[in-house]
């Protein structure tokens, strides 16, 4: 723009006018005042197109700035999204667990209490909640305690009637024939008492 403006104000020196009449005073004043115009009009670009850069450049952080902040609302929606899960988990659990009878059992891979309903028992196995590892349940009947204390042959103590000497004597061996006292070697009275 100052280039042209310079060129027509060289174009008007070159006419020649006299600057002394009105009309040359006129075209003297309007030359001027193109330059002028030229000069600013230079001035205000330059000024917009260093607005336009630094705007750019804030665009560009600004930019930077939301892809952090969603990326942090994204990983806090998650674990927010990831703790609303357990807690509807525990509550689906708690709510299992009260509906029916349950039995707490010590998980054998990681020690964490676990609650082991009716149809885990029927189905022999449980999963552990906390480290996911199966491992098989089953109560204990005290029926089969005590079968399992009485496995052994049943014993009966017996008194020789010649020594006096007592002895315990197996069933079997008081079926099988008349035993003998261990101390004299003389008969065994078949009057017993259980132990």
């Amino acid at each position: 723009m100052k280039e042209k403006a310079a060129y027509l104000k060289g174009l008007i020196d070159g006419l020649g006018i006299d600057e002394n009449t009105k009309e040359g005073k006129v075209i003297k004043a309007m030359s001027e005042l193109l330059s002028e115009m030229a000069e600013a009009v230079d001035s205000i670009d330059e000024d917009v197109t260093h607005a336009y850069d630094q705007i750019n450049d804030l665009s560009e952080e600004l930019e930077d700035l939301e892809a952090d902040l969603y990326e942090d609302e994204d990983a806090e929606d998650e674990e927010e999204d990831s703790d609303d899960e357990t807690e509807a988990d525990d509550d689906d659990d708690n709510a299992d667990v009260a509906g029916e009878p349950y039995y707490e059992v010590a998980c054998p891979a990681c020690g964490k209490t676990v609650y082991v309903s009716e149809d885990d028992l029927d189905a022999g196995e449980a999963i552990c909640p906390s480290c996911k590892v199966a491992f098989e349940v089953a109560l204990e009947d005290p029926e089969d305690d005590e079968a399992a204390e009485n496995d052994g042959p049943v014993q009966y103590e017996v008194t020789c009637p010649a020594c006096g000497a007592t002895s315990v004597v197996d069933e079997e061996a008081l079926l099988d024939g008349d035993p003998v006292c261990p101390s004299c070697g003389k008969p065994l009275d078949f009057e017993v008492t259980e132990e």
